[in-house]
């Protein structure tokens, strides 16, 4: 049920995209035309039941998420307090036992930041990363840079057609293939699933034309490569993909309607 609810989130947010305002009956009834898209009944008792436990999820790891934080601040306040005292008495147990303590709470962080913000099925960021992490608080981004949109094809024809699960290491497999390409490239970047087959990359330091050339010769060397199922079904993997620049506190919204419209207009 969770990733149905992604797909019909997914849907109905990108075709909200372009709206500058979303009043709450506008986005419902979205949502509601494309679960009928799914043939999910949202009035359905289950579908309700499974929704809220869902939310509850969501909002207990966010409520873990800030707890930790909270008692992070609190210890890391102490642990200065403590280590000021322990440096003036020289005591070498209590630094150790600090140090102990703060590389178990960086840990903490760690898994709970990779909870939030990375994406179960590729380990890329995910759409929380966008909007949490990468652009400021006014969703505008921090710096100069090149954002690439990928456009995985035939991906809904392979998911409905063959299942999830082939359509899935799909995804897995171009997400992995374009990290180790631009890693072997030098290129400093990141990226995040976007949608159910599209991906966001923002790459800076380099030049529009630059980073379309690496993303096309990518995309040339990946339709030379086939995947087989266990079945012995063979699917070449392919994407679409548009580029834009953008510039600090440039409003990210209008770079990401722009990838979209580029690309669907290919």
């Amino acid at each position: 049920m969770k990733k149905q609810l992604k797909k019909i989130t997914d849907e109905t947010i990108n075709e909200l995209l372009n709206k500058d305002v979303v009043m709450p009956s506008i986005y419902f009834e979205k949502f509601n035309k494309n679960a009928k898209t799914l043939d999910i009944n949202i009035n359905d008792s289950s579908f309700i039941k499974e929704l809220n436990e869902i939310l509850i999820d969501d909002f207990n790891s966010i409520e873990t998420y800030m707890n930790t934080i909270e008692k992070n601040a609190s210890l890391i306040k102490n642990a200065v307090k403590g280590t000021q005292t322990a440096l003036l008495n020289k005591d070498i147990d209590t630094l150790t036992d600090i140090y102990s303590q703060m590389t178990k709470l960086e840990k903490e962080v760690k898994h709970l930041n990779r909870q939030l913000f990375i994406d179960d099925l590729t380990s890329s960021n995910n759409r929380k990363w966008i909007y949490n992490k990468f652009l400021n608080k006014k969703s505008q981004f921090k710096r100069n840079g090149i954002c690439v949109l990928i456009d995985i094809k035939d991906f809904d024809y392979i998911n409905s057609e063959y299942g999830s699960l082939l359509a899935n290491n799909l995804i897995i497999f171009i997400n992995n293939f374009i990290k180790e390409n631009l890693k072997d490239e030098n290129v400093d970047f990141k990226i995040a699933r976007f949608f159910d087959s599209e991906f966001l990359l923002f790459i800076e330091n380099k030049k529009e034309k630059e980073v379309s050339n690496l993303i096309f010769n990518i995309k040339e060397l990946l339709k030379n490569t086939t995947l087989k199922s266990k079945a012995g079904l063979a699917i070449r993997a392919d994407y679409k993909y548009s580029i834009c620049s953008y510039k600090e506190e440039e409003e990210s919204k209008d770079v990401f309607e722009q990838l979209f419209h580029i690309i669907k207009e290919e």
